[in-house]
């Protein structure tokens, strides 16, 4: 019975172990269970140091639930990931955003799913674990191992795994050797790891999987130091390829590896001191935070990219807006919808709303969603639809002398602006008369007179003194038309040569012909008074870009001068109005930088907000650059070029050019106005448009058809007017009054 006590300590030894077996089992599947993956985007200006310092951060996190740092190699690229605990995953998340600038951080849902062949596998240990590894030649291992995984064949992956745990610092015996206690003190000058480090590869050939292994394994070579080195365990491969997909933890006793965070870092292989691999996309931009003031509510531009914050939209409240914004973004990165969204959100708010649009695209998005409700409230202005165009009467608005004098100033200063290099006294006396002739005079139906009739006026004769016999003229433009008539007919020519050299670009191209040539026209003050909608396709491929530069400066001009006139009502009265202009640098000529600055500043006042969107700074003259950089409160940008980034940079900072030339497809940097001073920048990925409702042009049919005349009665009417015999083509009325066959606005 001697025995009793061994076979009784025994007994217990082995029911502490397989009880502490379970345990680490069972806490090891539901570790593994509970893991989330994440991609990681890094970016291009990575410091080994800073991955040091990253892992010294998280370690602290680390004691009873591992991280996974995976390398994973196909014929598809390289990608790095890290696979947590849901528990510690926004923790983790945060941390690495912190500590790693510009890294970026996505949830990927289906990376742990997948699951190759293994046909190599191998489990690495440190062959004396209390010795530092060479942690100062880390970038050459990382670029040993990294060199190796591109190109991959058809069926290749390459897996590396590296699963680390904080673990305590080691003790010293009291009689450790000076080279011993000068090792330990360097090997703990940074946190110590536990960790578990696999390699995994799949590919049809043994021999290629065999070639693949020695690389990955060569590169991590570069670590040894005298006297110790990573090794191979000797384990069955076909038992560590079962370990490496389930991500197994060592279950009872030391993990095979002792590490530092230096060491580590130089393990887990990103791409550190500028290395560039092919196959390897790095250089995303960092995401950054929306702060805490930026409400929930109101314009929603995008939704925050930043880690943990998926779902929470940046938005931009009405009276920030009114301070403007400018969207800068190069072909095919997003601007299109981002706009067409803000603008449908605009219409659907019951907001009165102005577009122009260059190239029509965005018209036709905002066509195919418009809100139910809010189709007759939609005025189509398309100078492309010559069959049945809408009128545009720049003449209109004078119900007395002196509001007729101020459409003729406005006029004749959009005149001059748009032709400032050729604009002179004379140019200017000509217009002016002209203008204030025509303004003041109707036709003998009682119609109002239009740009068009200008050439009429100066060359016929006839038509001249029919337009004169109207009483309404004033002695001043008579005391014009009566010396002008004096000249002969060579010095006519060289008064009025610069002038209808100037004019002719609005009669002989055919729609701005059709749309400027009609007595009655779209009346552009019920955007701000009726909340009535206003798209312009410009169209400037179809109508050639001078004639889309001239009809957009005359569009925007008289917008302008509709928003003047809110003057006289009440502030707490002037609902906001939004205006969108794409490609606004070849829209807006008529404003030049300092005046440029001047509209921004009074029609916030006014209750007119602005959207400005261009491509490129270069496209911007250095006066109207200044005017919108520093006057307008939200700035919007996608990627920019390399030269738009490094000037921007410090606008955006601490966003650099490298985080502004790395934005991906659809994602802004935003520095928003909040509470009307401009904060910090945030940035997001824009939504993508909404599943279209309507056939575009079907849309456009039926609103054309409830505003268009037909071009046939608008060609009949100009040449009655010309010959003084004019006829109505339609009751004078203000837009939103039936113009056609009963048809009544809603």
């Amino acid at each position: 019975m001697m025995w009793a006590p061994a076979i009784e300590i025994t007994t217990v030894c082995l029911i502490v172990f397989l009880g502490e077996l379970g345990y680490q089992m069972w806490a090891s599947r539901a570790w593994r269970s509970d893991l989330l993956a994440f991609r990681l985007r890094l970016p291009s200006d990575l410091d080994i140091d800073d991955v040091s310092r990253a892992l010294s951060v998280l370690s602290g996190s680390t004691r009873r639930r591992p991280l996974v740092f995976e390398i994973n190699a196909s014929p598809r690229g390289i990608g790095h990931f890290l696979l947590v605990p849901s528990t510690l995953g926004p923790r983790a998340v945060t941390m690495l955003s912190a500590t790693l600038p510009g890294i970026r951080v996505e949830e990927d849902g289906e990376y742990l799913k997948g699951r190759p062949a293994v046909r190599l596998a191998r489990e690495l240990r440190s062959s004396r674990a209390w010795r530092p590894l060479a942690a100062d030649r880390g970038t050459a291992a990382i670029a040993g191992v990294l060199s190796i995984l591109y190109p991959l064949g058809p069926g290749e992956v390459v897996r590396v795994q590296w699963t680390i745990r904080a673990t305590r610092h080691i003790r010293l015996k009291g009689d450790a050797s000076p080279a011993m206690v000068r090792d330990f003190r360097e090997k703990q000058s940074y946190p110590l790891l536990d960790a578990c480090g696999r390699v995994a590869v799949s590919a049809p050939e043994k021999a290629r999987a065999a070639l693949l292994m020695s690389g990955v394994l060569a590169g991590m070579g570069a670590l040894s130091a005298p006297g110790t080195a990573l090794v191979r365990r000797f384990l069955p491969s076909a038992y560590v390829a079962g370990r490496v997909y389930p991500r197994s933890l060592p279950l009872i006793g030391a993990w095979p590896c002792l590490l530092n965070a230096a060491e580590a870092a130089a393990l887990i292989g990103f791409p550190t001191n500028g290395l560039s691999v092919p196959g390897l996309a790095t250089g995303s931009a960092r995401a950054l935070p929306a702060p805490v003031e930026m409400r929930n509510t109101g314009l929603v531009v995008a939704e925050s990219n930043y880690p943990g914050m998926r779902g929470r939209v940046l938005t931009l409240q009405p009276d920030d807006r009114l301070r403007h914004t400018t969207i800068q973004a190069p072909t095919g990165a997003g601007k299109s919808e981002l706009m067409a969204n803000m603008i449908l959100q605009d219409i659907e708010a019951g907001y009165g709303v102005a577009v122009l649009d260059p190239k029509s695209d965005l018209i036709s998005d905002v066509l195919a969603r418009i809100p139910e409700h809010r189709v007759d409230d939609v005025i189509l202005m398309d100078p492309s639809a010559v069959h049945s165009p809408v009128g545009f009467n720049l003449l209109q608005g004078g119900r007395d002398e002196l509001s007729r004098e101020l459409v003729v100033d406005r006029v004749v200063h959009i005149f001059a602006q748009l032709w400032r290099s050729s604009w002179g006294p004379r140019t200017a006396d000509v217009v002016r008369n002209a203008l204030l002739t025509l303004v003041a005079a109707k036709a003998p139906d009682g119609s109002a007179y239009t740009l068009v009739e200008i050439p009429e006026l100066l060359t016929n004769d006839e038509f001249r003194r029919t337009v004169l016999r109207n009483a309404r003229i004033g002695s001043a433009v008579r005391q014009f038309w009566a010396t002008y008539d004096t000249m002969s007919e060579a010095e006519r020519i060289q008064v009025t040569g610069p002038t209808m050299n100037k004019l002719r670009a609005f009669t002989v191209r055919t729609p701005l012909r059709l749309m400027l040539g009609q007595s009655e026209g779209v009346d552009l003050g019920s955007i701000f008074r009726k909340g009535k909608v206003l798209l312009v396709p410009l169209s400037k491929g179809v109508i050639g870009p001078e004639a889309a530069m001239l009809l957009g400066s005359l569009i925007v001009a008289s917008l302008w001068q509709e928003c003047l006139n809110r003057t006289t009502i009440p502030k707490h009265l002037r609902r906001p109005v939004w205006g969108y202009l794409d490609e606004f640098p070849d829209i807006l000529k008529f404003a030049a930088g300092r005046e440029l600055a001047d509209i921004l500043a009074q029609a916030r006042g006014l209750g007119w907000g602005l959207t400005l969107a261009y491509q490129y700074l270069d496209q911007l003259t250095p006066e109207i650059e200044s005017a919108i950089l520093g006057t307008v409160r939200t700035q919007i940008c996608f990627q920019m070029e390399y030269g738009d980034a490094n000037q921007m940079a410090r606008r955006f900072a601490p966003m650099d050019r490298s985080d502004l030339a790395g934005l991906g497809a659809y994602e802004i940097a935003m520095r928003p106005c909040i509470g009307g001073r401009t904060v910090s920048p945030v940035t997001g990925k824009t939504f993508e448009l909404p599943e279209s409702h309507y056939d575009p042009a079907l849309v456009a049919a039926h609103v054309l058809k409830r505003h268009g005349i037909d071009r046939s009665a608008i060609e009949e009417s100009i040449t009655e007017r010309l010959t003084g015999n004019a006829r109505e083509i339609g009751p004078p009325h203000p837009y939103g009054q039936g113009r056609k066959g009963g048809e009544v606005d809603g």
